[in-house]
């Protein structure tokens, strides 16, 4: 990440704003490597559990959801299925996974019920098999959906514990969740997210701001172009706070081969298009706590 921000568009910025970045960097990895690793463990867990009786039982919103995972690594497919536990082990849950790994898959899920597959291309990371879903009209039945995928960032010394704290913020107990989730009671919430991990600062539009500019101006977003983005692109949105990026019909072949890119691809634009398409819609975004994130 260093790296990021001395590079690219990191370059055009001044040097106390991107020390300013790389000192909230620094305190991220400090804090995920440190509480965040002991907040993910098993101890953890069972604290969480604990401090969530305290806070007293939550109601389950009266919504339709689901779960929409993007697999890759197959190993991670049990902490998918303990995250849909949560919620109730029958709630739908859309896999999307490259055509070469459907067999793996299908046995590891035969028999649960209520799981769909969508086998893909292995392009566009979790993004292009997420629009290739949604724009199918899939998920158009459901209030909110989660969006999860097997993100294990093997170039991050951390990237294991991002994916279990992102994981368990959003789905991993299940008081804390419904609360959450009854912000979707209300029409005009279009994502909810963990504010953790929501990046707002300019150095985060990294080496894709232009594309995002064109990407919104093609989806009649221009006007509500501004930087705010779930960074690892999990989180809870209704399907059609999305209609914009809909509209673009944006297909696999769109989308760079895979190439391991770090950044400045159409994935990473898209990854910072979701709040703009919702926002273009009037749309609100807001964090777990009910809180809007602007």
């Amino acid at each position: 990440m260093f790296e990021k921000f001395r590079t690219g568009r990191g370059r055009g910025y001044p040097a106390h704003i991107r020390a300013r970045a790389i000192l909230q960097h620094i305190r991220q990895k400090i804090a995920a490597n440190t509480l965040g690793r002991l907040f993910v463990s098993p101890w953890g867990r069972r604290v969480r559990s604990g401090f969530a009786e305290i806070g007293g039982h939550s109601r389950r919103p009266s919504l339709n959801l689901a779960i929409l995972a993007h697999v890759y690594y197959l190993d991670i497919v049990p902490e998918i299925l303990d995250a849909r536990k949560v919620l109730d082990a029958r709630v739908a849950l859309h896999l999307t996974v490259p055509f070469d790994k459907v067999g793996e898959l299908d046995a590891l899920v035969s028999g649960l019920p209520d799981i769909v597959l969508h086998a893909c291309e292995n392009r566009g990371r979790d993004i292009a098999p997420f629009l290739t879903v949604l724009n199918s009209g899939a998920l158009d039945r459901y209030d909110a959906v989660l969006k999860l995928h097997t993100k294990r960032s093997p170039h991050l010394r951390d990237g294991e514990v991002r994916r279990k704290l992102l994981f368990a913020m959003l789905c991993g107990e299940q008081h804390a969740t419904f609360r959450a989730l009854s912000a979707f009671e209300d029409a005009l919430i279009g994502m909810v997210g963990w504010r953790d991990c929501f990046r707002s600062d300019p150095l985060y539009w990294m080496d894709n701001e232009e594309r995002v500019r064109s990407v919104a101006e093609r989806m009649g977003a221009a006007d509500s172009v501004k930087l705010g983005f779930f960074e690892g692109s999990m989180f809870w949105f209704r399907p059609s706070a999305f209609s914009a990026l809909r509209s673009l019909h944006l297909a696999p072949e769109d989308f760079e081969a895979e190439a391991h890119q770090l950044d400045g691809t159409l994935h990473h634009a898209v990854e910072r298009c979701f709040t703009i398409a919702a926002r273009s819609k009037g749309f609100l975004v807001k964090d777990l706590r009910g809180r809007l994130l602007d």
